[in-house]
């Protein structure tokens, strides 16, 4: 089992909330905290302190434009970031890709993995869409999508997201572990109820990190 949670990344998750921000600045000056804190899917107090980092770092300028309303502008130094911030996301989004396609490839390759599997998808970011693209571009249909968290009505890619259980993840042939945010011992626990070898996550560089 490969763990996704040893990275070698230089394009951490301060660096995506950054990019993201940024982004929302520039298409609306006049986002709201609390707008912007649901768009990019972080807590406001956290959204607050990234508006401040951003505005101390020289990326953003904060101007009062009446009570309790507050335009935002990138600086010059914000728009260079921002374009430095999204060539790492490229980057980082292609050596994720390039890393899925290659297990992907082995496993079929070893016959553990075929056109006709069963492969459940734990997870449902970005990452997770990446693991679905890899698996329909070798030509695997039956895929099913799980969250650690899932709620009533959740999709993924137009698929029920179905709540997590080791029972559920019995009937299927290999699983992908893609949840990129979840703690390290919610994946090391399906090795403890699922045979190992049906069980992938991944690091950027391919090491492979047996399940306790």
């Amino acid at each position: 089992m490969r763990s996704v949670h040893e990275q070698n990344d230089s394009f951490d998750n301060v660096s995506e909330r950054e990019m993201l921000a940024l982004e929302q600045i520039e298409s609306n000056p006049e986002i709201t905290q609390r707008q912007l804190s649901k768009n990019i899917g972080i807590a406001l107090g956290l959204t607050n302190v990234l508006i401040k980092n951003l505005a101390q770092k020289g990326y953003i300028k904060a101007s009062q434009a009446g009570w309790k309303r507050w335009l935002y502008n990138l600086t010059p130094e914000g728009f260079t970031h921002k374009i430095n911030l999204t060539q790492k996301y490229i980057s980082r989004t292609i050596s994720h890709y390039n890393v899925i396609k290659q297990t992907i490839r082995t496993d079929m390759a070893l016959t553990s993995l075929h056109m006709e599997s069963r492969v459940a998808i734990i997870g449902t970011s970005d990452f997770a869409e990446l693991v679905y693209l890899a698996l329909k571009n070798h030509g695997v249909e039956d895929i099913d999508s799980f969250g650690l968290f899932a709620y009533p009505g959740q999709k993924f890619l137009g698929m029920q997201v179905r709540e997590l259980s080791p029972k559920a993840l019995q009937a299927y042939d290999k699983i992908f572990f893609a949840d990129m945010g979840s703690d390290a011992g919610a994946f090391d626990s399906l090795g403890k109820s699922i045979p190992k070898n049906k069980i992938v996550a991944f690091t950027l560089d391919g090491k492979p990190v047996e399940a306790v």
